[in-house]
């Protein structure tokens, strides 16, 4: 069964990332969030990067949330976009991160040290050997694409965070629709069951394209689902959250939604059901000027 870890490459030079995910895996997909894969026996590394950043912020927010790890390379001569790369590390609070830099440790310290996530991390000058990680099981799917497949039906494509086999039954967020598993394909290739941190592709029975054409997430039945979340707000004193609409970030998805903060608390209200898999949702606000981080803070739950 096949099984896998998910990498984000980060970086304000676009060159330099594609030179680190090359180093990792070879190229498979070219949507507007490239895939670069290397398999090795059952397991498959995935290795994810966005090229539209700083331009946009989102697409990269919502590749980093997929991510056991962080790979972020950071230049002599540091940015606005640098900085506001290490802040968007720091509110997911990435498990394993890695840092490339010819930067001495010293300065990489002075750098990440205000941060609470960064009290850890691994420094290179080049991307080293990485071990192989399998991503936690959250009991969900994340969806990117829903499509038809002439002569197999409904097919949907994403990256699993839990064990599923095929006739198992799924829920379908925001539908709340219970759906079955026709058939699983991992690279092209029909499978039995996948375990956790996989691309992969459903085929899905008894459901049109039509009814589930917005499907984020297919989820456990007791994975816990809400559209009001309340938590502990972390506001970075560089930032801006609005009272009202931001943008939060939940397992791949960036998703709008309404957030009221009083003190140190803060109520989200989400116009769908989120499925609560995470210890903390990430805020953007996108609509502050350049050069001012759009990573708000995080509302820990």
């Amino acid at each position: 069964m096949y099984y896998g870890s998910i990498i984000t490459v980060l970086s304000s030079d676009k060159n330099k990332l594609t030179g680190i995910a090359e180093k990792l895996g070879k190229l498979h997909e070219t949507a507007k969030t490239k895939i670069y894969y290397r398999k090795k026996g059952e397991y498959i590394r995935s290795i994810l990067l966005t090229t539209e950043y700083p331009e946009k912020i989102i697409d990269l927010a919502e590749a980093l949330s997929l991510s056991s790890t962080a790979i972020l390379y950071i230049p002599e001569t540091l940015t606005w976009m640098d900085g506001e790369l290490v802040l968007l590390i720091d509110s997911l609070n990435t498990h394993n991160k890695i840092v490339i830099s010819n930067l001495d440790q010293g300065k990489i310290n002075n750098i990440l040290g205000s941060l609470s996530s960064f009290t850890k991390f691994d420094l290179y000058n080049d991307i080293p050997d990485l071990s192989e990680t399998e991503e936690e099981d959250k009991g969900i799917v994340y969806v990117d694409r829903v499509f038809t497949v002439k002569g197999v039906g409904t097919v949907v494509t994403g990256f699993s965070f839990t064990n599923v086999e095929v006739h198992e039954k799924l829920v379908a967020l925001p539908y709340n629709k219970e759906v079955e598993i026709k058939s699983i394909q991992v690279l092209d290739e029909d499978q039995k069951s996948v375990s956790t941190g996989v691309r992969i592709g459903f085929a899905l029975k008894n459901v049109k394209e039509e009814e589930i054409e917005d499907l984020l997430y297919l989820v456990k039945p007791n994975v816990k689902v809400v559209k009001e979340i309340e938590g502990q707000i972390t506001n970075y004193k560089w930032s801006t959250i609005n009272q009202g609409q931001n943008h939060i970030i939940v397992k791949g998805h960036g998703i709008a939604a309404n957030i009221k903060v009083d003190n140190q608390k803060a109520k989200i209200m989400s116009s769908v059901p989120i499925p609560i898999v995470d210890n903390r949702i990430l805020v953007l606000n996108v609509n502050v000027r350049q050069g001012k981080p759009r990573v708000a803070g995080y509302i820990s739950l």
